[in-house]
């Protein structure tokens, strides 16, 4: 695995090191900090174009830096500048790419990436705290806000059809002042969290937590602010180089997550099979 950086401040230290190396290495490293917002839109092609050197020498370049190759340093360079990748930023810079029909490419291979991680995170006692924590009897509540939010619906569905007492909160639910006047002891909370980070909901795991609640987060970085909240958390990549970000990854994440709590469940055959006889009896589908 590639240097696992955590600000620009730290890139700029390591380009100055490797552009030291040899004037087509300086030559990259100068472009990369000029131009660091739209390289997470670019494929090897395209930067190799922009800089005006061989593909060969962009590869040997990121390996230098401690990468497997290009799409290694994309992944550490997304969460880097996930948060300064506001919405117009990334309409402007997709636009440009998409002229070319090549930024395309490097949203697939950066896709690709992310779902092959998948295998290595259900593999982590934060993943199989997370199974036993949606399989367990307590009420479930999930919170989340804003961009994040959209994905609590999907969960929600599958884990009435799995479960009971299980409930969502965003800052627009009524509930969402009142958590905190609930017994720590008597309920667990999944956190769903994605850049770019809503205060409120950063604030509001902040003061649950402080509380007493027991957090099991879903985010997509170590450096997260929902970590320090969590008893358990589990980082999930996602894909920033586009207008918005591609929760794709995540989803497929969440489809297993549902199935392993679901074979954890007691009696979680006769509850489908009575699911699906109320389903049959109101005409649900059509």
């Amino acid at each position: 695995m590639g240097k696992n950086i955590e600000t620009f401040e730290q890139l700029t230290i390591m380009l100055k090191y490797v552009a030291d190396s040899s004037p087509t290495y300086k030559k990259i490293a100068i472009y990369i900090n000029d131009n660091y917002l739209q390289i997470v839109f670019m494929t090897t092609n395209e930067l190799a174009e922009q800089v005006g050197v061989s593909q060969g020498s962009i590869s040997r370049f990121f390996m230098a830096l401690g990468y497997r190759g290009y799409n290694d340093f994309l992944q550490n360079l997304q969460n880097i500048v996930s948060k300064e990748l506001t919405a117009p930023k990334r309409l402007q810079f997709s636009e440009e790419h998409s002229i070319k029909g090549k930024y395309m490419h490097s949203i697939f291979d950066n896709e690709l990436a992310n779902m092959e991680k998948l295998g290595t995170i259900i593999e982590t006692p934060a993943y199989q705290q997370l199974v036993n924590i949606i399989a367990d009897n307590k009420p479930l509540i999930l919170l989340s806000a804003r961009m994040s939010a959209t994905i609590v619906p999907y969960i929600s569905y599958i884990l009435h059809k799995m479960r009971n007492d299980v409930s969502s909160y965003t800052p627009a639910s009524p509930q969402w002042d009142t958590i905190e006047l609930l017994n720590p002891e008597k309920v667990n909370i999944i956190t769903v969290m994605f850049p770019r980070y809503p205060r409120l909901l950063v604030e509001k795991a902040q003061r649950l937590h402080k509380k007493g609640f027991n957090i099991y987060g879903i985010t997509d970085s170590e450096f997260s602010p929902l970590i320090e909240c969590s008893k358990q958390a589990v980082c999930v990549p996602l894909t920033v180089s586009s207008i918005f970000d591609i929760y794709s990854t995540p989803m497929i994440f969440l489809n297993i997550l549902l199935r392993d709590a679901a074979q954890k469940l007691p009696a979680i055959s006769e509850r489908m099979e009575a699911v699906e006889r109320a389903e049959l009896e109101n005409n649900v589908y059509y």
